[in-house]
Order: C-alpha cells, then structure tokens, then sequence
C-alpha cells in the first residue's frame, strides 16, 4: 500500500468500503484515489453539518467548472474582468467589445463574470460560441448577460473563490478594463499568485479607452511608490502591460504565446515548455542574459523530460532552469525573449496546464 492507499483516519467500520472503491481505481491516476481518501476522512471527521454543506457546494461548483472547460482545453482563452456598471454608449465598454471581437478574430475565446456591463461588451464581442460566463450568486442577485444566458459555458458560483479558481486555471492572458472593488480584487489576486509563483506566468493588460486614464494614478503613482518604499521589486513592472489601443493589448497577449507553450515545476525546476527548440547559439545567449536571476546551474533545453510529464505534450522541446523564487517577475522577460530569439517559429494554440 502506497501513500495514496494509506487508511488511517478512516473508521474500521468504512475500510472495506473504501477498500472496494480503492481497487476499482486501481489502475486510475493515484490522485483520483487520493481525493476519495481525503473526502472519506473529511466526512468521517466532521461533525458540522454547516461546514459539510460548506464543502460539498465548493466540490459540485469545481467538478460543474471542470465538465464545462474540458472540451475547450487546447483553445486559448483571455479573462477580461470590469465594471458591471458601465454602460454600452460609454467608450469603455465600446473599447472591451473591441478587444474581445480581436481576440475571437486570433482564435481565442473569452471568459467574463458572465454579468452585465463591461463582462457583457467582452461577451457581445467575441459572440456566444466564444464566451464563458461565471455567475456568482449574491444577496442582490447578478443576473446573466443575454449573451451567455442558457450558454453551455455559462454557470453558476456560490463562492468567490471556486468561481477565481475557473478564471486563474483557464486564463491565458487577463485583461483588466476599468472597473470596482471586484475587478481590483480579480486584479491583485492574479498579480500576487504571479508575483509569488503560484500560477503560471500569463500577460495581464490594463486596457483603457483612447483619452481614459483610468489606470494612469495606479502605474504613475502607487506602483511608483510601491517599488521606493520597497513593497514590491522594481522588476514587477514586467507583469503588467498598460494600454490604450485593443491592437496593442491583443498583440501583448498573442506574441506571449508564439514560442512559449506552457508552464510547470518539477521539484526545483522551472520547466518551460516550447514549440520551436532553441539553437545552442540562442540558448547561450539566453544564459548570458539571464544568469544573474538562476540559484544554481543554467538554462538547459531538454527533450521527453520529465518522464511523468504530460504524454500529449511530450514531443515539444522544453527549457528547464532553477529560477531565484524571489526574481519570479522577471519570468515574463525570460519568455518575451526566449520568443524573440525564436522569431517566425510556428505556435501551437494548446491551453497551458
């Protein structure tokens, strides 16, 4: 018996059960048997029918959220986050409509709120076959946009935090256009889990209307001060893009993936996957830009490796480094050039796992 097989915390009166359930997953992924371990020792556990409602809501939320992205896995998507407030004659959410038709028109697909306002023009723009919605049920009750209402990709969330699990695991890029507390919130979420190492590197814009200058105090002013009272590194600048053009924000977002593929750890290392191998030419100068943010060793490009690694992906070239955990912002420099330095190499459109 493995680790993941291990019974203890489990009533002697539910092994056999659990035994049974086991050996039907026997030849599933070990994670699959470690879930239905936790969730019988949770259940055994627990003596609060509050927390129980609790977490059998967040597992339905999750697994529904699981059911509907599946299908959409190797197709790129952008969260655009905003003001349910803004109306559709303003400019911003002329300019959200936009940006969201542009990256529909690259092959991408995009992922709202599911509300009114700004999430409705990134809705309308990209149409309904490319929108998703993730409602939220609150005290006043936010109700679906026509466009993604009675979608198959639109559902709801009881909770904040199953509902920013679904934009941060299926985003690959987050547009953040003029909004309130919420879209603050989405947006300083997504740059501390970035800042931190905690999901994998993606573009995040701050997109305006031409003549808006809505995010202007927060780039000339907070993050200014952020950076000279030390609160933040002065290279974590790198994670945000800051524009007034829906071309400019759609570029930012496509040129990230033209070379880079997708992102993991492996122990120490930071692995890179990649569509185009590097030559060693490039690879070296690679390393001579970028030794200085490495705890040990150098960049190295590797084939089939690691051998657990995902055997749908196995065939793409992979840069592997064991990156400072506190130089983390400087990861979007190391793949803008990593691009660079492979320039005209042909992208595969495959979300990032």
């Amino acid at each position: 018996m493995n680790d993941f097989d291990n019974l203890t915390g489990i009533p002697e009166s539910m092994q056999a059960h659990v035994r049974g359930l086991l050996e039907n997953l026997h030849d599933e992924s070990p994670h699959k048997r470690s879930l239905l371990l936790e969730t019988v020792r949770l259940i055994a556990a627990s003596k609060s029918n509050a927390d129980m409602k609790m977490v059998s809501s967040a597992i339905q939320e999750i697994r529904k959220g699981l059911e509907v992205f599946e299908p959409y896995q190797a197709i790129r998507k952008v969260c655009i986050f905003g003001s349910a407030r803004t109306h559709p004659e303003e400019l911003r959410y002329q300019q959200t409509r936009k940006v969201a038709e542009i990256l529909r028109d690259n092959g991408m697909m995009v992922i709202t709120g599911g509300g009114g306002g700004i999430m409705q023009a990134a809705n309308e723009g990209a149409g309904e076959a490319h929108s998703f919605g993730i409602n939220i049920n609150l005290p006043l009750e936010q109700f679906p946009n026509p466009i993604v209402d009675g979608s198959p990709r639109h559902f709801y969330c009881k909770y904040f935090f199953t509902r920013k699990l679904f934009f941060l695991k299926e985003g690959d890029a987050v547009i953040l256009a003029p909004g309130g507390f919420g879209t603050l919130d989405e947006g300083f979420e997504t740059l501390t889990l970035l800042q931190t190492g905690r999901t994998p590197p993606v573009p995040v814009v701050l997109l305006e209307a031409p003549g808006d200058d809505y995010w202007g105090p927060f780039i000339h002013s907070w993050m200014r001060r952020l950076v000279d009272d030390h609160l933040i590194g002065p290279n974590d600048h790198n994670f945000l893009f800051h524009t007034d053009s829906a071309e400019s924000a759609v570029r930012h977002i496509t040129s990230f993936y033209s070379n880079y593929h997708s992102f993991r750890y492996v122990g120490e290392w930071v692995l890179l996957r990649i569509n185009c191998a590097l030559s060693d030419g490039d690879l070296e100068r690679l390393n001579a830009e970028f030794s200085d943010v490495l705890k040990e060793g150098e960049i190295e490009q590797v084939m089939h490796w690691p051998k657990s690694d995902d055997p749908g992906l196995d065939h793409l070239p992979r840069l592997r480094m064991k990156l400072d955990c506190s130089r983390m912002n400087v990861l979007p420099e190391i793949i803008r050039r990593m691009n660079g330095l492979a320039n005209g190499c042909h992208k595969e459109p495959s979300h990032s796992d």
